[in-house]
Parts: structure tokens; C-alpha cells; sequence
């Protein structure tokens, strides 16, 4: 019998040693797998399994096959959260998980099931704690409610873009008892602007007062509100409502000021337009049209001279120079040029204010 030397036995028992030691390391893996069924019964295809190590950070993705089968391996062990998402990436379910040693872990996504067993777990619950069950059925109501909301809003907005503004009006104001909360000012936003256009103008200004008193800083409400006193000649309401609109909007100020310009002019009331569309060209120099009528508020305050001719209050004519520059070819450009012409005293025009 030959025998080995001290020293090559050594050299054995130190390589099976090494050999022993490198064994577990290498099989600290496990792993997962499974098959999705949908809520409608159907293996879903190209799922997206995106498993989510819990104690320690790591993330690992896969995907379903046609049959809804999945697999993962090579995962440590470990306590893991085992999400469900659509093919598009939608959150659909998970579950907690203890990945062990060797073989896949099955995880297993039966919606029918799982769904089932949350509604048997809620009504358990909600059965052993009473506050669960009202809160339980709030929350049913609500959800009912703001159904129905959806349903009448939706239908009002057909109705206004189709241009049936009583009709919408009607609709809105069956969404009017379901509104709560932020819903509320939107769904009188809405009824106020419906009434405006239906020429309602009592109940515009009413449902516009409701609106306000829930949302006061809103400028936009100032302004169609502002709009609704216009239109029935209550000037001073108006200018008050643009005013406002303009402190709490600084950034939509000019368009606010020239509706006070307008509603002003056409009252009349000459300084206070001129005012007015001089903010205007403050905030905004190439708004060409506020140029044109700052001119014609200009020559609201012309007088004639004895000779007959017409004498317009300095900055006139600069005024609509600055309309012909800034819109050369527009709408009003033929009358800012036979303005100009008669102020200058190159054609007999009389003047009418």
C-alpha cells in the first residue's frame, strides 16, 4: 500500500476545506414564481412581476408569459413586497413575502380570490368595529354622490358647448346639491357663466355672489361678474368688479383695465376711460387697440376752435400714431388715419362726438 507524504495530505485536506467553505455561499439563493389570473378570470400576458427586497435595498423585475407564468431566480433570502402591475405599469396588487432557501417560493396572483377575501376581511372588520361601518358607508354615499355629480356636470358642459344654455343651466342645477368642498365653487362658476349667456343676469349675479363668498380671492369670478353688470349697463358695479380683478391678478391687469376703459367710454365717462387705458399701455405698450381708444377718449374731450376747427387735447394724435405703428393694417387704421388728418388740418371734416 503507498501511503501520501504529510505534506500532500495537508495540501488535499486544505482544497476540500476550501471547497466546503465556498459550497453554502453559493447556494444562498431562492427564488420566485407563479401565475397571474385576472379579476376577469384571464391569465394576463406580459404582467409586470417587480419584486421589492424589504430589509435590505434591492429591486428585481420580470414578466408574465401567455399563460400568465412567471419565474425569478437568484434572489437572496429575505423578507420581499411581490408587486402585481398591468402590462402599462398600473399598481394592481401585491403581497408580503419570506423568500427562503433553494427552490422558487410560490407567489401566486388569483385576483378573483384575493378581492373576494379583502371584501370577506372589510365586512368582518366593519361587523366588529360599528365607527368602521359608518365610515364604511359615508364613503359609499360619497362616492355615489360625486357619480352623480360627474353625470350632471358632464352633462351641462355638453349642453353650453352645444350652445343649450337653459338647458345646461337645468343640469347644473341638478349638480348644484351633490357639489361639496373644491366642487362646490366650480359647479356655481359654471351655473353663473350658464346664466350669463342664457341673458339670466339675476341669477348670474346671484350664483356668482356664491361663488365669491367661498372664493373671494378669485379674479377670474371678479371679472365675469364684472362682465355681467356691463352688459346690463351697471357701470359703477362693473368698474368696481374689474378693479378688483386686477389687485388680486396683477399678471392679467391690463385685460381687466381695458374692460373698465370700454364700459367707461361707452358711458360717457371720458376721464375715467382715458385713465384707464393709459394702465393699460402701462402694463402692456403693444396693445395696439387700448392706443386707439385712448385717442378716441381723447377726442371725447375735443372742443372746436373759433375758425371751426377741431381742437383735440394733446396726446391725440400721438395716440393713434402709436396704434398705426404697432398695427399698421388693422381694423381700425383707416379711422386713425382720417383722425389724425383732421387734427392736422389737412381735410374738412366736421367732427361729431
Amino acid at each position: 500500500m503507498k501511503f501520501l507524504s504529510a505534506r500532500k495530505f495537508l495540501g488535499i485536506a486544505f482544497a476540500f476545506a476550501a471547497l466546503a467553505m465556498a459550497m453554502p455561499a453559493y447556494a444562498q439563493t431562492g427564488g420566485v414564481s407563479g401565475k397571474v389570473t385576472l379579476q376577469d378570470g384571464k391569465a394576463c400576458d406580459k404582467c409586470i412581476i417587480l419584486v421589492e427586497r424589504q430589509d435590505i435595498a434591492g429591486t428585481y423585475k420580470t414578466k408574465t408569459n401567455k399563460k400568465g407564468e412567471y419565474i425569478y431566480i437568484g434572489l437572496p433570502i429575505g423578507n420581499y413586497k411581490v408587486n402585481l402591475q398591468s402590462p402599462s405599469g398600473q399598481q394592481l396588487y401585491y403581497i408580503m413575502k419570506h423568500i427562503g432557501l433553494g427552490e422558487p417560493t410560490e407567489v401566486d396572483f388569483d385576483l378573483p380570490k384575493e378581492m373576494a377575501h379583502a371584501q370577506q376581511e372589510r365586512k368582518a372588520e366593519e361587523k366588529a368595529n360599528p365607527e368602521m361601518a359608518k365610515q364604511a358607508a359615508e364613503q359609499a354615499k360619497e362616492q355615489k354622490e360625486f357619480k352623480g355629480l360627474k353625470q350632471f356636470f358632464d352633462e351641462g358642459n355638453t349642453l353650453y358647448n352645444q350652445g343649450e344654455y337653459k338647458q345646461a343651466a337645468a343640469a347644473f342645477e341638478q349638480a348644484l346639491p351633490l357639489a361639496k368642498g373644491k366642487n362646490l365653487p366650480v359647479v356655481l362658476s359654471r351655473l353663473a357663466d350658464t346664466y350669463a349667456k342664457a341673458k339670466e343676469n339675476d341669477q348670474a349675479i346671484a350664483a356668482y355672489e356664491k361663488a365669491l363668498a367661498l372664493t373671494p380671492d378669485d379674479a377670474g369670478l371678479h371679472n365675469n361678474l364684472g362682465s355681467v353688470y356691463a352688459s346690463m349697463s351697471k357701470f359703477s358695479e362693473a368698474q368696481a368688479e374689474f378693479a378688483k380683478a386686477a389687485q388680486l391678478d396683477p399678471t392679467k391687469a391690463a385685460t381687466y383695465y381695458f374692460n373698465i376703459g370700454v364700459i367707461m367710454y361707452n358711458a360717457g365717462k371720458m376721464d375715467e376711460a382715458l385713465a384707464a387705458f393709459k394702465k393699460v399701455v402701462s402694463i402692456d405698450p403693444n396693445n395696439a387697440q387700448a392706443y386707439f381708444l385712448e385717442g378716441q377718449a381723447l377726442m371725447g374731450k375735443a372742443t372746436y376752435t373759433a375758425d371751426g376747427k377741431v381742437k383735440a387735447p394733446d396726446g391725440t394724435i400721438e395716440a393713434y400714431q402709436q396704434y398705426l405703428k404697432l398695427d399698421p393694417n388693422g381694423p381700425n387704421a383707416p379711422a386713425a388715419k382720417a383722425m389724425i388728418a383732421t387734427l392736422q388740418g389737412k381735410v374738412a371734416t366736421q367732427y361729431k362726438k
